[in-house]
C-alpha cells in the first residue's frame, strides 16, 4: 500500500499497486469520500471495481471480443485478464488487478508507469507499443489525477477512462444532488451499448440522485467542464481539466454511492470504429481531472 499525505489540507490517499493502482481511500479532514463495494481484504482478492480505478485501455464495454484499428485485428476470446460484464462483454479494460508497475513517490505525489511492450499478455489484447503513466497529486486545490500515454513506434488509439465511486459521509441517497453541465445524452440499449439514435441535448441542471437508478452516458465534456455532487453542507467538485470527451453517470437504485466516470471516448468506441483520439509514433496524450471537497458548514 502507498499512502500520500497533504497535512495542510488534511487529505490522505491510499493506493494499492497490486489492485491495478486503484485508490481505495481518499480522506479529507478524516472523512472518507470513496466507496468500496466490499471489505478491503476481499476487494483486493477479487476483481470488482470500487474506490478510484483506472479503466484501461478501454472504458466501459466493448461491443464484442473482436475489434480492429488501422488494419490490426484483435480477438479477446479466451484471453486472460479480460474482465467481463453479466452479458459476457469485455468491460473495464485489462488492468483492474494488474500488479507490475514502476513507481516513484513523494509525500504528496506519486507516479506509476507501465512500458506496455514489456508485457506479452497486455500486447496480445492491445497490440500497440506505448508507455502508460499515471500521476496522483494532493495539494491545497484537492486531488489531481493525470494520465499520460506516449506512443513508441506505432499509432495508439485512445479510449480509456476512470471509474470513481463517490460517497458523501453522513448523507443518505435521498439528500444527494448532482449538478451536471450542458451535455448530450447518448441512447443505450439493454446491454449498456450506444444505439443508432442521435444524442439528445440536455441542458445544465441539478438532478436528485434518488429520482431513479442511473447508468447514463453523455457526450459534450470539454476541457474545464465541471460537475458537482452535493449533500447538506458537503460537496465534491469534479473538474475535467483536459482530454475528456464523455462521462458515464452510474448509481444503482438504493446505492449509497454515485460514479462520475470521465472517458476519453464513447462506450464501445474501440470496437465500433467510432472517432477516436489517436497518437502517432513519438506523440503523447494527456487527460487529467481534479477532485475537491467543499464544506460550507
Amino acid at each position: 500500500m502507498i499512502e500520500l499525505d497533504h497535512p495542510e489540507s488534511r487529505q490522505t490517499l491510499q493506493l494499492y499497486p497490486a489492485a491495478g493502482c486503484c485508490a481505495v481511500s481518499w480522506r479529507v479532514e478524516d472523512r472518507e469520500f470513496l466507496h468500496l463495494s466490499q471489505p478491503l481484504d476481499r476487494f483486493l482478492r477479487e476483481e470488482h471495481t470500487g474506490g478510484l480505478p483506472l479503466l484501461y485501455p478501454w472504458a466501459n464495454r466493448l461491443r464484442s471480443d473482436r475489434w480492429s484499428f488501422q488494419g490490426r485485428s484483435v480477438d479477446l476470446k479466451g484471453m486472460p485478464g479480460v474482465h467481463r460484464d453479466g452479458n459476457g462483454l469485455p468491460m473495464h479494460g485489462l488492468l483492474l488487478r494488474w500488479a507490475d508497475w514502476t513507481f516513484s513517490s513523494e509525500e504528496n505525489a506519486c507516479t506509476a508507469s507501465i512500458e506496455w511492450s514489456d508485457h506479452e499478455r497486455l500486447m496480445e489484447a492491445f497490440p500497440f507499443s506505448h508507455r502508460l503513466q499515471i500521476e496522483w497529486s494532493l495539494d491545497g486545490k484537492g486531488l489531481a489525477v493525470t494520465t499520460n500515454i506516449e506512443a513508441r513506434d506505432e499509432a495508439v488509439p485512445i479510449s480509456f477512462g476512470w471509474h470513481p465511486y463517490f460517497v458523501l459521509p453522513g448523507v443518505a441517497r435521498e439528500g444527494v444532488t448532482m449538478d451536471l453541465p450542458s451535455l448530450f445524452r447518448v441512447s443505450l440499449d439493454s446491454r449498456g451499448l450506444p444505439n443508432d439514435h442521435s444524442p439528445e441535448p440536455m441542458p445544465a441542471a441539478i438532478h436528485e440522485l434518488s429520482q431513479r437508478a442511473w447508468d447514463d452516458c453523455f457526450l459534450g465534456i470539454h476541457d474545464g467542464s465541471r460537475a458537482t455532487i452535493r449533500g447538506g453542507s458537503i460537496a465534491i467538485d469534479f473538474e475535467f481539466l483536459e482530454g475528456w470527451k464523455a462521462m458515464q453517470v452510474y448509481s444503482p437504485e438504493d446505492a449509497d454511492y454515485v460514479c462520475l466516470e470521465p472517458m476519453t471516448a464513447l462506450t464501445a468506441a474501440l470496437s465500433d470504429g467510432d472517432a477516436l483520439n489517436c497518437i502517432e509514433p513519438g506523440e503523447s496524450f494527456t487527460a487529467g481531472f481534479r477532485l475537491r471537497v467543499v464544506d460550507r458548514s
